[in-house]
């Protein structure tokens, strides 16, 4: 994994400056608002669940759009500064506001803040009824570590993965590929559909959907998987 991006996470000014910028930024702000919309499609799909995990969940900033989709929730990462953060935040915006709107009015209680790799989750086979992940494959450069994590995913959930991945003909990328010559900025991990397609096959998944976050402005694609 991009280690300068790993240790940025497991640091403390790298976990409190990430549990700030999508309230600080005006651009962030904005993908929130579009990225919600996204994750609620997919979870529509899915429908309510009792045990949801989400990894990475970073300081919780997806905890608000995902939380009215499961009883009970696991708050997962491989940083501890990030959790720390995280269960701070549960405490002051869910504490005695029950959730679970979609899961027949009850739920959304939080059953736990774990500290974990995403490549040897600690986590029993088909031990979530949905695995949540965000914004985390992009940051795989390594094939083979990419596609353990997927298989992860998989081995943990017992019947849904929802994830998201960068898409390599977004027009975010195409723009990137064009530039890189010039600018020398270093390429984003990407996959087609029809990569990311045999990849989730080869865990066992079937990709029910891709959807793009947007067609314009960003190159990240939600996915909805089901076990085979």
């Amino acid at each position: 994994m991009d280690q300068h991006v790993l240790e940025k996470y497991k640091s403390f000014d790298g976990a409190r400056s990430y549990n700030t910028k999508y309230d600080d930024e005006l651009h962030k702000r904005l993908n929130n608002k579009f990225e919600f919309a996204l994750i609620r499609r997919c979870l529509d799909v899915v429908g309510p669940q009792d045990l949801l995990l989400d990894l990475p969940s970073g300081t919780g900033r997806l905890a608000p759009v995902v939380r009215p989709y499961a009883r009970r929730i696991v708050e997962s990462d491989v940083s501890m500064e990030m959790l720390k953060f995280c269960r701070t935040n549960w405490a002051n915006k869910f504490e005695g506001h029950p959730g679970g709107i979609k899961a027949d009015g009850a739920g959304g209680e939080v059953e736990g803040f774990a500290q974990a790799s995403a490549f040897h989750l600690p986590y029993r086979d088909r031990a979530f009824d949905c695995v949540f992940s965000s914004r985390l494959t992009h940051h795989i450069p390594d094939p083979s570590e990419r596609n353990q994590f997927i298989r992860e995913l998989a081995r943990i959930s017992k019947q849904w993965v929802v994830m998201s991945y960068f898409h390599k003909w977004s027009l975010k990328n195409i723009l990137r590929m064009v530039r890189s010559p010039f600018n020398k900025k270093k390429g984003k991990v990407v996959m087609s559909t029809t990569e990311f397609r045999e990849v989730a096959g080869w865990a066992g998944l079937d990709l029910l959907h891709s959807w793009p976050l947007s067609r314009i402005a960003s190159g990240h694609h939600f996915a909805v998987l089901k076990k085979k």
